[in-house]
């Protein structure tokens, strides 16, 4: 890496990767499909680019991510683009540029989610091979393959970040919940949640950027607290004085997947300073 080139290069600068971007050591590249920085300007340790993944040419490429050491992938489709082409082409045509360096790259760290994961009534680790059943959740685990096998083929050090569903500033946990005016809520609303405070999931990707280079693999990132959605929506909406919504089941016991965070912990040293589900962001 050549002098005053950045050390980290964030392909993705939305709502996670901005406030990454302000969180890791060392001049940083950070990148959008429209060269903007959604708040205002970046801080001035972050320089914004444009890229889009799938149109930009291979010089464009070539000329952001030659010479950074470290790169984070946390791409996400905009309203007019197909989700496969992003999570799987345009992923894969990131990596393929990065492994045809002449020197290898420190770490790749690619932001996932844990609807790759199995939708069974069950506690989840890290390591579990069964695969989803939908379409958008088998997208996300063919992306995650994709990730593992052309990093490992170019000798990247890489790991997958499974993020819960994230909130924060900004993107408050009562979005969730939105009024349905007399109309129940399907089901009984006793589904379990496996959520992630922005400043956490920000917390693991840095320590993941840190990692020993020879360790890789994926980690599920997600708080302790799993309380069903019919508890967060009823306190979402006691919250701005409204009833609790009513749900089509009466309550029963909470049920869903329960993702562990085992690895998150044990892996990257995370103590979570949201462990239970933050309403007042």
């Amino acid at each position: 890496m050549s002098d005053g080139s950045p050390s980290t290069a964030i392909i993705g600068a939305g709502f996670l990767g901005r406030e990454l971007a302000r969180c890791v050591s060392g001049p940083v590249l950070a990148t959008t499909r429209t060269g903007a920085w959604g708040d205002g300007d970046p801080p001035p340790s972050v320089s914004l680019a444009r890229l889009d993944l799938l149109l930009d040419p291979d010089a464009q490429l070539d000329a952001l991510l030659g010479d950074v050491a470290r790169v984070v992938i946390c791409v996400a489709p905009g309203r007019s683009q197909d989700r496969r082409q992003v999570y799987v082409h345009g992923v894969a045509r990131a990596i393929d540029h990065l492994s045809q360096r002449s020197h290898r790259v420190a770490r790749l760290v690619y932001t996932s989610s844990t609807s790759a994961l199995v939708n069974v009534d069950a506690w989840i680790d890290d390591d579990d091979p069964r695969w989803p059943d939908d379409a958008r959740g088998q997208l996300q685990r063919e992306a995650e393959a994709l990730v593992r096998a052309r990093c490992e083929a170019a000798g990247i050090p890489w790991v997958v970040l499974r993020l819960g569903g994230l909130y924060g500033p900004g993107r408050p946990l009562g979005r969730l919940y939105r009024s349905a005016g007399d109309a129940p809520l399907a089901g009984d609303g006793m589904t379990a949640t496996n959520l992630i405070h922005r400043d956490d999931a920000v917390a693991a990707a840095v320590a993941a950027l840190a990692l020993p280079s020879a360790r890789s693999g994926v980690i599920n990132v997600c708080a302790d607290d799993h309380r069903p959605r019919r508890e967060l929506f009823a306190a979402a909406a006691a919250r701005e004085g409204r009833p609790p919504p009513r749900w089509e089941r009466g309550a029963a016991e909470p049920h869903g997947k329960r993702v562990r965070n085992v690895r998150m912990k044990s892996w990257l040293g995370i103590e979570l300073r949201h462990p239970n589900h933050v309403l007042d962001v």
